[in-house]
């Protein structure tokens, strides 16, 4: 009995491991960069049912395929040597495109500047910026203090920070840095050398100044938030340091190595997403034979436009950590989704729901030939037949003529002064003029005739 609940409980595994094999999932990237070009392709007015729009996804995905498995640009993850997003954007050349620092995440500490050279064995010039210090104080717990201006923190670079930038602020001719800290463990107590640095023979004086501060478990005199310190009875934000980005030419999985945890878990910058998108979309209409949608130079993916997506599509958007991570070739990493999410639906397609009308009809068995035939196409009208019908309207009008008919002109005769007179004079005025007159009426019962006709 055991072994037989033993064999079902493998088979069940089995079945279950082979089943999820089937449905590979879609990673943030994947979403996002189908979803940004097919945006693009919507806003210039191509439909969804225009087969160069699902080619267009098709050929940029196999594109992406191919710099993936050409690159020698490899990310380590443990024992498996696999490409990543980032090494592919190297690969691709964004460095072409992207000539300034980017900052890799938004509101991130840590810009990147693309060799524009895809075999650059160190293809990431990193930058570092000086970040914003302090975890937030809790009155009556532990605390730093600053060896000089009474500054309280969280930890100790916070009240250092702090007391740096307001005893010596930088003027017209220095600016000060934190150079090298020291600490010891009785009491607790961190030491930094301060760096002057003459702005204009960039000359550095390190060890100009030193300053410290020491730990106590207990006591803090108040509350502050986050970044900020206590000080006269209030909180103050730390002040950043007038300092120049720390900045160093590094390969890929040095740059990613040098990531912190916070970095990593931030939302990626629409501003390395835009030049991903527009390259590989670039680079697969470049290809001989290309059938999708014609990519324009002068329209090329923007910021702007992955932004408008990132709004939309909050949930589905991809942190730092997806772009740097190893992508297994098993998953097929590099497929564009043809619909990535709802949003990318063309507007100007109306949906409805899928509905089948002969879903209670009996089914009907037609053999193996029912003999139905080919269908038969109707005889194209000729010009004559399509106008005849305009041809034929009120054909009233077409044989209508004004009647015929005798008529004479009144004479009124009366008797005065032993006389009998005949008042004619307005007979002959309308004989002279009877062309004229005939015209006139014509045209008026015309149109009488007519209104009668059309009120009906």
């Amino acid at each position: 009995m055991k072994r037989l609940l033993s064999l079902l409980l493998v088979l069940l595994v089995c079945c279950h491991s082979a089943f999820a094999g089937q449905a590979l999932p879609v990673t943030p990237m994947q979403r996002t960069l189908s979803g940004v070009i097919q945006q693009k392709m919507f806003k210039r007015g191509f439909a969804a049912n225009d087969p160069r729009f699902g080619a267009t996804i098709d050929l940029v995905s196999s594109g992406t395929a191919s710099v993936a498995g050409a690159t020698a640009a490899a990310v380590v993850a443990g024992a498996i040597t696999a490409p990543a997003w980032v090494s592919v954007a190297v690969a691709a050349g964004v460095g072409v495109v992207v000539t300034a620092a980017v900052s890799l995440a938004i509101n991130g500490v840590v810009d990147w500047l693309f060799s524009d050279n895809p075999t650059d064995s160190t293809p990431i010039i990193q930058k570092v910026k000086q970040q914003p210090v302090g975890k937030g104080l809790l009155a009556g717990g532990p605390y730093w203090q600053s060896s000089i201006l009474g500054i309280y923190g969280s930890d100790a670079m916070s009240p250092i920070q702090t007391a740096v930038a307001i005893n010596w602020p930088a003027d017209v001719t220095s600016t000060y840095e934190i150079g090298t800290c020291t600490s010891t463990s009785n009491p607790t107590k961190t030491t930094c050398l301060i760096t002057r640095i003459n702005k204009s023979t960039g000359y550095k004086q390190t060890g100009y100044a030193a300053i410290g501060a020491t730990y106590y478990p207990s006591g803090a005199p108040g509350t502050c938030q986050p970044g900020y310190v206590f000080r006269n009875s209030s909180c103050i934000p730390v002040p950043a340091l007038n300092a120049a980005p720390q900045e160093s030419k590094v390969s890929i999985q040095q740059a990613i190595d040098n990531l912190s945890s916070e970095e990593r878990a931030k939302p990626l910058n629409p501003e390395i997403v835009a030049p991903l998108a527009d390259k590989l979309w670039r680079d697969a209409a470049a290809q001989p034979g290309y059938s999708g949608v014609p990519y324009l130079a002068n329209d090329p993916i923007t910021s702007a436009d992955v932004e408008a997506w990132r709004q939309a599509n909050p949930q589905g958007w991809p942190s730092v950590s997806d772009f740097i991570a190893p992508q297994p070739v098993s998953n097929s990493p590099w497929k564009l989704p043809a619909t990535p999410t709802a949003t990318t639906q063309d507007p100007t397609i109306a949906t409805s729901p899928s509905t089948n009308p002969a879903a209670n009809n009996p089914q009907q068995n037609l053999g193996s030939d029912p003999g139905i035939g080919s269908p038969n196409l109707e005889t194209t009208p000729t010009a004559q037949q399509i106008l005849q019908p305009i041809l034929d309207l009120l054909p009233d009008f077409r044989s209508f003529v004004m009647p015929s008919h005798q008529a004479a002109c009144p004479k009124a005769t009366f008797d005065a002064f032993g006389r009998s007179m005949t008042m004619d004079v307005h007979c002959k005025i309308s004989e002279e003029q009877r062309a004229a007159l005939q015209a006139v009426m014509v045209a008026v019962w015309g149109l009488a005739a007519a209104f009668i006709i059309l009120r009906a």
